[in-house]
């Protein structure tokens, strides 16, 4: 709560402003009076005058923000600038302008987190629009259709641009059709430059060029000749013509959002730990600082700019240690892993592959030889799906268990002369299996024919829109963004399209292979693609699924009860892919700070349905279950007011019918996230089982446990894994929307232990993020301004934030504060 006086202050502020016009006007018309007998009356008006004037002094004027400035730096640690720009070296700080500017002129964010994962896609969206998450990974998949959403991948979104004109990522594609604005969409389109970045609308391919033509005609023919030899630096041309735009359009009155994006530091410190070359990344931005500050000094919003620096998470690295990598395309291409097909979004180890060099790929599938019932079928039939790009985390979607039984039994009843009873109890199983999921599938594929009908009727409408569009703009258009504009209603209607036709091949299969009955049923009549999708994963696994998840048949055979039903336990080799993970461990590993045990715990989403609670532990939303060990798990309970209980349990188990069972445990070290035993969990004077064992709000969690080794990663697993799911729109395309955001969910999320990383296209020696590590998830928040924006000097806030108040934030300065955004205002940037 705000000192008394402060709130005095900021309710009497407008009022004062009032007085000081009101003063000017008066003390201007009584120098024009003459003294006509009337003196008391007019040295009463000037002592009025006089007191209102004074008062006016008293209180400061109103802060105004006209401009908006913000340095993005993807993956900058706030431990680095805090341990670092207060050292200096002969008199001088190390890093000088952030000092001057940030520490001396500007406000300090000392605890600014991310929310959810500490991986790039996900971790800007929160930042550039201030709603919960829809983005979940850097690349995420289409579970029906496969459908690659690769936020990371530019390449082919400037190609496409250059060719069709698409003027948006696919990030921001995929926000417009959820209804999230972005930050700089508060803009009109001639008052904003934007960098190039993971969201980006619009596009200035001046930028490329000029990037193209700096490169080349900046060198002499020998710098030009040696270059050659090892590469040119492309992005460092980027970079440099996109600081070039930054500086030119300050000068520009009429532009009041820049921003400028750089992945220069997270590239570097992947690569290595050593901390002389991560100071060196950070002397070059250090010196972009300072080369902003004196551009906005000499703009024409001086006093009235406003300057961001901003990075999305940070970095966990440590100079003497390496990153271990381990592969998770090898380990489920191999028999312990399942013998799975694994699909991703670029080629593993790219670095060492020829083919590695393509920049436009958004699928690759690695066989596996050790595939029990799917050898040679890997183009049709891949059953794993990764984000390369994995981390400290890797999130990991496996085909539905429904389809792989299936499949078995459908390959064993056309591919192999069974013997009579064996034939029999198969067809029996097969129809047992489906009649399992009929009911459940149907609902499914009724409500997505649904939604597509409606979708059809938005494809017509959108037809006609896309008709009337004007084939050629004029260059005043084109200064006004409508060419962009138009450009996004043609690929609106050509994704639309596209969806229809890929969910309306699944609706097809599914509802075929529903159709079916024991009376008529010759496996030989159909094709396997007829009943079993290609390229499908199908629909989400069940807990049970995950802990029984079928692989093929053990010794090629299937195996039969004495009364001639089928043998489940014997005709199905199955994995647990809990216990599996967790168990996995490497022998070669040769530092001793990092254990041999990749894996750290497992999180997936449980619906609040299968729990059976006490009241007082009841939650009204689904719960996440964290799995350490058979000892050692939890479950992430949430209310729909915010509310968050952490529960310790043991041995919960599955049943096939979906109800869980689990053993309550006591409160000790060694369960997932490490919060009992942690010195830095900051609960005052209270017990810790007794504080640990309630319901806390997200404010009271965040408060005790930023600090901690895994900070506030109960907060970001609720971000991750639950959304608001309160109502239930009547809206077929609504729904829609909904259908597939549920269809990019993987089943398995799972993160490394402490020096660990899972990035397969070229495991990062140097440092890594992703996970909910502090050195991860701490990122930087450093704001400063002109005199008259009243952005506060030499502050430094200690009270925790995260990438939910960003926004908010940034339009209170900027004096259009939006009701409904989630995330609390940072009170110490904008109370005066």
């Amino acid at each position: 709560m705000k000192p008394a006086s402060e709130a005095f202050l900021q309710l009497c502020r407008p009022v004062a402003h009032a007085l000081v016009r009101a003063a000017s006007r008066l003390i201007s018309t009584l120098g024009l009076v003459t003294r006509t007998g009337v003196e008391t009356s007019l040295d009463t008006a000037r002592m009025c005058a006089c007191a209102t004037l004074l008062l006016a002094f008293t209180l400061p004027l109103a802060a105004k923000v006209d401009r908006i400035v913000i340095l993005k730096i993807d993956g900058l640690p706030e431990h680095l600038l805090e341990n670092t720009a207060t050292q200096t070296r002969e008199g001088r700080s190390r890093f000088p302008w952030i000092q001057h500017v940030f520490a001396q002129n500007g406000t300090w964010m000392e605890n600014f987190y991310v929310r959810g994962l500490s991986v790039s896609a996900p971790s800007w969206s929160l930042l550039d629009t201030g709603h919960h998450l829809e983005i979940r990974g850097n690349v995420e998949y289409d579970r029906y259709t496969f459908r690659a959403y690769d936020y990371l991948n530019f390449f082919p979104f400037y190609y496409q641009y250059f060719r069709e004109h698409r003027a948006d990522t696919t990030g921001v594609e995929l926000l417009d059709e959820r209804g999230i604005p972005l930050l700089i969409d508060r803009f009109p389109y001639q008052q904003r430059l934007q960098a190039f970045q993971l969201l980006q609308r619009g596009i200035k391919w001046v930028t490329i060029t000029n990037g193209f033509k700096n490169t080349f005609t900046s060198r002499s023919p020998k710098q030009l000749f040696d270059e050659m030899q090892i590469g040119f630096s492309m992005t460092d041309s980027m970079m440099k013509q996109n600081e070039r735009n930054l500086l030119d359009d300050l000068k520009d009155p009429n532009i009041h959002y820049l921003d400028f994006f750089s992945g220069e530091y997270d590239h570097m410190a992947h690569l290595t730990a050593d901390r002389v070359s991560q100071l060196y990344k950070v002397q070059e931005l250090d010196a972009l600082v300072g080369r902003v500050w004196s551009a906005i000094a000499s703009s024409p919003y001086p006093t009235t700019t406003a300057l961001v620096l901003l990075s999305d998470h940070g970095m966990n690295t440590t100079d003497g240690i390496y990153s271990q990598g381990f592969n998770f395309v090898e380990w489920f291409n191999g028999a312990s892993g399942g013998g799975h097909h694994v699909l991703t979004n670029r080629y593993p180890m790219q670095e060492f592959k020829v083919k590695g060099l393509n920049i436009f790929v958004s699928e690759v599938i690695t066989p596996s030889q050790e595939s029990s019932y799917l050898r040679g079928q890997s183009a049709e039939y891949p059953t794993v799906m990764l984000d390369l790009d994995g981390n400290e985390r890797a999130n990991i979607g496996l085909r539905n268990n429904t389809f792989n039984r299936l499949q078995i039994l459908l390959q064993e009843l056309t591919q192999k002369r069974l013997p009579g009873a064996v034939r029999t109890a198969a067809l029996a199983g097969f129809f047992s299996i489906l009649d399992g999921v009929r009911v459940e599938w149907g609902r499914d594929i009724e409500n997505l024919s649904a939604e597509l009908g409606a979708l059809d009727l938005r494809i017509e409408m959108q037809r006609k829109v896309v008709e009337a569009l004007p084939g050629k703009f004029t260059k005043e258009q084109e200064k006004r963004g409508e060419d962009d504009a138009a450009y996004r209603e043609i690929r609106r209607l050509a994704m639309w399209q596209g969806e229809r036709r890929s969910y309306g091949e699944y609706v097809t299969i599914i509802r075929r292979l529903l159709d079916l009955s024991p009376a008529d049923f010759d496996p030989g009549k159909f094709r396997m693609e007829d009943l079993i999708p290609r390229k499908s994963l199908g629909p989400p696994n069940s807990l049970w699924d995950l802990q029984h998840y079928a692989v093929g048949t053990p010794e090629g055979r299937l195996e039969l009860n004495p009364d001639g039903s089928l043998d489940w336990d014997r005709s199905f080799h199955t994995i647990d892919y809990f216990s599996e993970l967790t168990s996995i461990a490497v022998r070669n590993n040769l530092q001793k700070e990092v254990g041999p045990r990749p894996v750290d715990f497992i999180a997936v989403r449980i619906p609040r349905e299968s729990l059976s609670l006490t009241p007082e532990d009841r939650p009204d939303r689904d719960a996440i279950w964290l799995y350490g060990d058979p000892e050692h798990q939890a479950l992430i309970l949430a209310r729909r007011n915010g509310d968050l209980r952490y529960l310790p349990v043991s041995h919960l188990s599955p049943s096939a019918s979906g109800s869980v069972s689990f053993d309550l445990a006591s409160w000790a070290p060694g369960f997932p996230l490490e919060l009992f035993e942690d010195p830095k969990l900051d609960i005052g004077q209270s017990e810790r089982t007794a504080w640990l064992s309630q319901w806390h709000d997200e404010r009271t969690w965040m408060n005790a446990i930023h600090r901690t080794r895994y900070s506030n990663g109960i907060i970001g697993l609720s971000e991750e894994f639950l959304y608001d799911d309160s109502s239930s729109s009547t809206d077929l395309i609504t729904q829609y929307y909904n259908h597939k955001r549920d269809l990019r969910r993987t089943d398995l999320l799972v993160f490394a232990k402490d020096h660990w990383n899972f990035n397969v296209r070229g495991f990062n020696p140097g440092g890594n993020h992703g996970s909910f590590l502090r050195d991860s998830t701490h990122s930087v928040l450093l704001v400063a301004g002109g005199k008259d924006t009243g952005i506060p000097q030499g502050l430094r806030v200690p009270t925790p934030y995260d990438s939910l108040s960003f926004v908010p934030t940034i339009l209170t300065m900027l004096g259009r504060p939006e009701p409904g955004l989630p995330g609390p205002v940072i009170q110490e940037l904008v109370a005066k």
